[in-house]
């Protein structure tokens, strides 16, 4: 079946400038054989990814002409297969970063619940908030905070759990079959097999000042909430790795934790990384990766996450000493940055491409594992020229100096 496409394509004026500067073959080319020096440590230039979701389509009037609603969207398991199939063309065809493009790629889907279904699986409910992405309402306060505890860790495959299994397996029997302007679905991939951390959690499940206060107010109640939410948590992708056929323990796990960039150093290490370390140790497998994604100012905390969780990649948002931050990390940690979304919005072209230029001259002489991206999470709205002109500026200013 050919799917119908929903969201209108950038402008004519992007489309040319796009082809003028990326030839796909050239392109796909120079990214197959980055990629795979990097991997090793080994790249002769700086790649560039970006991060980026279907929102950027949902919450962008210039392409959302049929006004699709993220409730729509959340609640129909064919449309979201859809619009995230489209989403991939999307950026498959006019996204430029070191990533297949063209044509001839496939698409990949997901079932894609933004950032709320931890806690709408905890009892939170959901605010489909106009022109934004959608969020849960905090669910505990004074009166009630033991309400987790009373109620008891919930069936891991249950409400909005239940949903995206669901999903998954409808969209998996789609993608057999289905095209999308003579494009097929390459790769299904499942969702909440991570977590976005214990006290991120609990900040939105109780709001951020109030669980923040309650450090100073509740100890004991917030040591009982962090290791309540991780040990849900462990249970949840446990019993998702049993359903979707993977192993209790994998090669390489992923977390994010962006509230910690709210605590002190020993704060953090009290209160916070003992539970960071318990999540590690039960879900990945001796020898394994571990990968986070903090975009907050956080920086500080990194070393101490390296050294007491072995993180091999750190994605980060701003503001950040590009080079300091790699200098500081074990040779061979991945470090994701580059300028900010702020920055990207404000300036001009002239002005990004000095940006970027200035972030690479910082870290080329200090990592070899540096990838440069946007800090952090392109936000609907953003011109395509502007990260075009990123990536025109990393291929040109991100080729390294003969060793």
């Amino acid at each position: 079946m050919e799917i119908q496409q929903k969201f209108a394509e950038p402008s004519a004026a992007y489309l040319k400038k796009l082809h003028e500067e990326i030839d796909y073959q050239s392109h796909n080319t120079m990214v197959e054989e980055t990629m795979k020096a990097f991997s090793r440590g080994k790249a002769a230039r700086v790649p560039m990814t970006l991060g980026v979701n279907p929102r950027i389509l949902l919450l962008d009037a210039n392409y959302n002409k049929r006004n699709i609603t993220f409730e729509e969207y959340f609640s129909d398991p064919r449309l979201m297969f859809e619009v995230v199939c489209e989403f991939s063309r999307f950026s498959n065809m006019y996204l430029p970063f070191f990533h297949k493009m063209g044509e001839e790629t496939t698409l990949s889907v997901y079932p894609d619940f933004q950032n709320f279904a931890e806690s709408m699986w905890l009892g939170a409910e959901i605010d489909f908030a106009n022109g934004d992405v959608p969020s849960v309402k905090p669910l505990l306060n004074e009166e009630n905070k033991n309400l987790l505890f009373d109620r008891g860790i919930p069936d891991p495959i249950s409400g909005i759990m239940k949903r995206n299994v669901d999903y998954y397996e409808k969209f998996n029997e789609w993608a057999k079959t289905d095209t999308l302007q003579g494009c097929r679905v390459g790769e299904v991939y499942p969702s909440g097999m991570y977590t976005d951390g214990p006290f991120t959690l609990a900040c939105e499940l109780m709001g951020t000042t109030q669980f923040c206060c309650q450090i100073y107010e509740d100890e004991e109640f917030v040591r009982q909430m962090l290791d309540f939410l991780t040990t849900a948590t462990i249970a949840r992708i446990k019993k998702l790795r049993q359903v979707f056929g993977m192993p209790m323990r994998s090669e390489s796990i992923f977390f994010a934790d962006d509230s910690i960039a709210l605590l002190s150093c020993d704060t953090y290490k009290d209160l916070v990384l003992p539970y960071h370390k318990r999540y590690c140790s039960e879900l990945l497998a001796e020898g394994g990766t571990v990968s986070v994604h903090l975009c907050g100012d956080a920086t500080r905390h990194f070393k101490t996450m390296q050294d007491a969780l072995n993180v091999t990649v750190f994605d980060t948002g701003f503001p950040v000493k590009h080079g300091e931050l790699c200098a500081s990390l074990r040779k061979g940690t991945i470090v994701q940055g580059g300028p900010s979304v702020p920055f990207l919005e404000l300036n001009d072209i002239p002005a990004i491409e000095a940006e970027v230029r200035r972030i690479l001259d910082e870290v080329r002489p200090v990592s070899n594992t540096f990838l440069l991206r946007e800090g952090n999470n392109v936000p609907p709205g953003m011109p395509l020229e502007k990260l075009l002109a990123m990536y025109s500026a990393t291929v040109k200013y991100g080729v390294r100096d003969s060793e």
